[in-house]
């Protein structure tokens, strides 16, 4: 009874935790009811006919520029400030997040600025959260973004003269294909200001005609690690590339350097502008050369400092709004809640397995003999060398092999008509996989070096495999039902997050998020494999790492560093030099490093999770498939997925 209470009281506050990171991300979003949010999911068809109703109803021209499709789903959640009315219409701000993300990525940015009146829409780029993959070339590759741009002019609380779009990374391609599919000569719509967070790859695409009556700023981040390989992002004042793009604005640019936040206009640098002013001008350009990295852009004061400053600089103080300084800055609480509905979501996994097996359905899976057997000595040294060979062969293997093996399996290992067109689980899933088989070998490699050392006093030494036996195949398939039923019940919160609360559970790019079901057999048939290739032997390694005078607790830390020091190092390694010399120790892992942030607390987590499903179970298969479950989801359920194509092999 002692024991129950326990976990139901564990229950308890990992409910309560997602429970108020939901309350606290809905309540931020809104502003604490200064702000309207609503969300939209629905066809291009749809969103089409709502703007000729809008603009019919509002006296607006908008043109209808994308493909009027009714098959494919466009997804967006729009902030509306209490001041923005159809009196006095407030600027919009379309935002667009970074690949294998979703719209929740950009919260600093839209938080920010709805709370300083601006209106905001924060899309799903195709492919990504609920928006189908199609929207992209139905929307001249803006990834939907052109069409929410419309859809924001078509408001009657909206200023159409002073529309603005910013992204990060990916995003930033979003904002100048809209650019260029709406700045044309004749149109009757206009995007009036572009902020390039983050990434500046896109804004080679600008040219004099795209940048006419164009308010545009550029953040290229000193330590960004893709700048920092491509445009020469630690000098980037200096460059040629950086006085190129002032040029486009400034013709007759000549100086050594381009001044970090001057504004450029045709006729020369005019220097900074008030903040909270408007710039005295149609068309200019303002560059800045931050100190921060790549993810840091949405995910840092700094980063967040300059969405605002750039804006008020670009349209003024909205209407019925009043200034507030770049530092008073509010987005970190939201932060601070999501990461706790992570937290909870996390350690949900074992009051929930643990009920699980309470049930007539999952009893027979309850511990057996086999986690009884008596454990080895680490007082020896045939016991311990062993294992410190295979640990360190791991954690070597597993260093050597992820800067290289990432870049490759996200660019090349799988065809993308086949798994996600997005890098990241591609990367992720083909390093995971040939970790998991040097795993395998290692567990045999152990083996048979313990036999060796053991030659001459005959001691037994028992299958390594033996924590992954199976008694029938019913068995097997009792496993796998009790993991997915554990694993469902986990993601309820999440659904009931994104349904309720316009909400998901995520510290920057680690985030755990509903999955679309028609994504699921793509993520299960094609994916979950190569991580169960990984965690079912790391579940049998971390039930083999057990000895008598250790205690559980102390194995299981082992275990755990284990698993994460390879990328402990590799990012010590990465960063230092990024810091120190201004460029990476490995330039094509520089994605690498940025997933490396998020693979490593699920690597360090599993080893708990795996040690306690086993002891509970007493089967490694238990334990390596939920972990293997999980990891799969939190990995791929944000990815770029071509969901048009599922089961062709």
């Amino acid at each position: 009874m002692k024991a129950k209470k326990g976990v139901i009281i564990v229950l308890i506050i990992a409910l309560a935790s997602c429970l108020i990171s939901m309350v606290g991300t809905s309540l931020m979003q809104g502003n604490w009811g200064k702000t309207e949010v609503s969300t939209y999911t629905g066809t291009l068809s749809d969103l089409a006919g709502m703007i000729s109703k809008n603009t019919e109803a509002n006296g607006k021209v908008v043109d209808i520029t994308f493909t009027q499709d009714a098959n494919y789903n466009f997804s967006f959640m729009v902030l509306k400030p209490n001041n923005a009315t159809a009196e006095n219409p407030a600027p919009a701000i379309i935002c667009c997040h970074g690949g294998s993300n979703s719209r929740e990525m950009q919260m600093s940015g839209y938080i920010e600025l709805a709370r300083r009146g601006f209106v905001v829409i924060t899309i799903d780029a195709s492919g990504h959260g609920r928006s189908d993959y199609a929207i992209g070339a139905l929307t001249h590759d803006s990834y939907g973004m052109e069409a929410a741009a419309e859809y924001a002019m078509s408001l009657d609380y909206v200023d159409n003269s002073k529309i603005g779009v910013t992204g990060h990374s990916m995003g930033n391609s979003a904002c100048v294909n809209t650019i260029l599919a709406l700045n044309t000569e004749g149109s009757n719509n206009h995007i009036a200001a572009w902020l390039e967070g983050s990434g500046t790859n896109a804004a080679f695409s600008m040219t004099s005609d795209s940048a006419k009556d164009l308010i545009w700023g550029i953040s290229c981040g000193k330590y960004d690690e893709f700048d920092t390989v491509y445009t020469s992002a630690y000098t980037f004042m200096t460059s040629d590339i950086a006085k190129t793009f002032i040029k486009i604005d400034y013709p007759d640019f000549s100086e050594d350097a381009v001044i970090q936040g001057d504004w450029y206009t045709a006729k020369g640098d005019i220097g900074q502008i008030d903040k909270g002013t408007a710039i005295d001008a149609t068309q200019a350009i303002t560059i800045y050369n931050p100190s921060i990295t790549h993810p840091m852009f949405h995910f840092s004061t700094t980063g967040s400092a300059i969405t605002i400053d750039f804006f008020y600089n670009a349209f003024g103080v909205p209407n019925g709004a009043n200034y507030m300084a770049s530092t008073n800055q509010v987005w970190w609480i939201m932060v601070c809640f999501e990461l706790l509905g992570l937290l909870g979501f996390f350690a949900l996994l074992f009051p929930v397995a643990t009920l699980l097996l309470q049930t007539p359905l999952f009893a027979k899976l309850k511990r057996t003999d086999r986690v009884l057997t008596e454990l080895p000595s680490i007082k020896s040294w045939k016991e311990w060398m062993p294992l410190t060979v295979t640990l360190l062969a791991l954690v070597a293997f597993a260093f050597f092999t992820y800067y290289k093996s990432y870049p490759y399996g996200s660019s090349y290992a799988f065809d993308n008509t086949i798994y996600a067109a997005g890098g990241v689980p591609n990367g992720i899933a083909y390093w995971t996989l040939i970790c998991g088989l040097f795993a395998i070998a290692m567990i045999c490699i152990n083996y048979g070096l313990r036999k060796l050392l053991h030659i001459k006093d005959h001691a037994p030494q028992g299958n390594p495999f033996a924590p992954a036996a199976l008694d029938s195949v019913s068995h097997f398939f009792r496993i796998l039902l009790y993991v997915f039923t554990t694993v469902a019940i986990m993601y309820i919160p999440v659904y009931i997050a994104y349904y309720v609360f316009n909400a998901d559970f995520r510290i920057c790019s680690f985030v755990v998020a509903l999955p679309q079901y028609k994504e699921l057999p793509l993520f299960l048939v094609k994916y979950l494999p190569l991580w169960a290739v990984f965690y079912v032997p790391n579940a049998i390694l971390n039930a083999n790492t057990r000895f008598k005078e250790i205690p559980e607790w102390v194995t299981t830390v082992i275990c755990s560093v284990a698993n994460s020091l390879a990328l402990i190092v590799f990012l010590f390694i990465q960063y230092g030099m990024l810091y120190s010399k201004g460029h990476l120790w490995q330039p094509n892992a520089g994605m690498a490093g940025i997933v490396a942030f998020a693979i490593i607390p699920c690597l360090a987590f599993a080893a708990f999770s795996a040690r306690f499903i086993y002891k509970k179970t007493g089967s490694a298969w238990a334990a390596g498939l939920m972990n293997a479950l999980i990891m799969c989801l939190v990995a791929c359920t944000l990815a770029q997925c071509a969901t048009d194509v599922i089961f062709p092999f």
